[in-house]
């Protein structure tokens, strides 16, 4: 096996569809481990919110997160590595998705700032924003304005809302800002009557892959040497960039387009199942 690193999403793939972390995914990222792979979660949350899966795996390794615009440390809360928006650009970027209707949610470096989110309009979050930031005792600052100099150490800007509203907003970004920034949206919540999506802003450049080829640098991993497991749109880029990228059972179709492999579900052990056929020299 010439795998150093294993990058391992977290929803939909390590979380089954519980939101927990099966006691067969815990055993078999210690497997990896013990086998001497460097073991890292990257995730589209923030620190605070990715702790659950940190402290059940007792992961004392480097995390990627917001999507690959923050590296931590998190036994210690240090920031190692980060791609912040510009705060000028992150003003103008909120400005544009405040639309009257849905709170702006900026995602913040925590160990700078003190805060997981900064949040424009609290009155206007969805009842499923509120849930997630109560579960996870989200450390937020509520204004009604926002300033340039409350956007340092932004690393992500955005809303939740309809899923028929999207589109639109993402026309207007992409046509004020090109190739300045990264957008993505995604289904949050499926609801009968119209799916509530997550939209999310980053500067350019930011992917889950990105943050991983910063920490593969610094340990001298070439591009071969990474296995990637994933489920959703924002793990494209790492699974298609892995030396093996590996797609989940219940991946979307534009990820398992591109992987080398598919193992079974989160709701199956698909993770344990990957990391068995890696160890075997299967894969």
């Amino acid at each position: 096996m010439n795998y150093r690193m294993l990058a391992v999403d977290l929803d939909g793939t390590l979380f089954d569809s519980s939101g927990t972390v099966p006691q067969c995914h815990v055993e078999a990222m210690q497997r990896a481990k013990d086998a001497g792979m460097m073991v890292v979660l990257g995730t589209g949350r923030g620190l605070n919110e990715a702790r659950p899966a940190i402290d059940q795996l007792q992961h004392d390794g480097p995390v990627v997160l917001a999507n690959g615009a923050l590296v931590s440390d998190p036994a210690t809360g240090k920031t190692l590595h980060r791609m912040s928006l510009e705060p000028h650009m992150a003003m103008e970027i909120v400005e544009l998705l405040d639309n009257g209707r849905d709170a702006v949610l900026v995602l913040m470096d925590p160990e700078p700032t003190g805060l997981d989110y900064l949040v424009k309009h609290c009155d206007r979050m969805t009842a499923n924003t509120r849930w997630w930031f109560s579960a996870i005792d989200a450390k937020l600052a509520c204004v009604k304005d926002v300033t340039v100099d409350d956007l340092h150490h932004a690393l992500r800007v955005g809303i939740v809302g309809p899923s028929h509203h999207m589109p639109e907003v993402v026309e207007r970004l992409k046509a004020k800002f090109g190739d300045r920034i990264f957008v993505q949206h995604f289904m949050a919540v499926k609801q009968d009557e119209e799916d509530v999506h997550v939209l999310e802003v980053f500067t350019t450049g930011v992917s889950k892959w990105s943050g991983l080829r910063w920490l593969a640098g610094l340990h001298d991993i070439e591009q071969q040497q990474i296995v990637a497991i994933g489920d959703e749109i924002n793990d494209l880029q790492m699974i298609e960039g892995a030396g093996c990228g590996i797609a989940m059972g219940n991946a979307v179709p534009a990820v398992a387009a591109v992987a080398n492999r598919q193992t079974g579900t989160n709701d199956a052990g698909g993770v344990a199942q990957a990391v068995n056929h890696l160890l075997a020299g299967d894969w």
